[in-house]
């Protein structure tokens, strides 16, 4: 439903490397090799096809978001 109601109103699931970088506050190129070494799992990933010296990388907008809101919730206070 979700991916559904995206694509009517033209919103991609799909997050270009510029984009996240500038939201995760990262060079462009960091966030690069960050994916290509498995970090980040949490929203996307680095594919590198047999052959080939280039890599495909695939961000998720809604795993994006979700990661960024965890990541700047304030510290919720041990209940002792």
């Amino acid at each position: 439903m979700e991916k559904e109601r995206q694509l009517e109103e033209g919103v991609s699931t799909r997050v270009k490397i510029a984009e996240a970088a500038t939201k995760l506050g990262l060079p462009q190129q960091t966030l690069r090799v960050f994916l290509q070494n498995g970090k980040f799992t949490e929203f996307g990933e680095a594919i590198k096809r047999n052959g080939s010296s280039h890599w495909n990388y695939y961000i998720n907008r809604n795993r994006l978001d979700n990661y960024l809101q965890i990541k700047n919730e304030p510290n919720q206070k041990k209940i002792s």
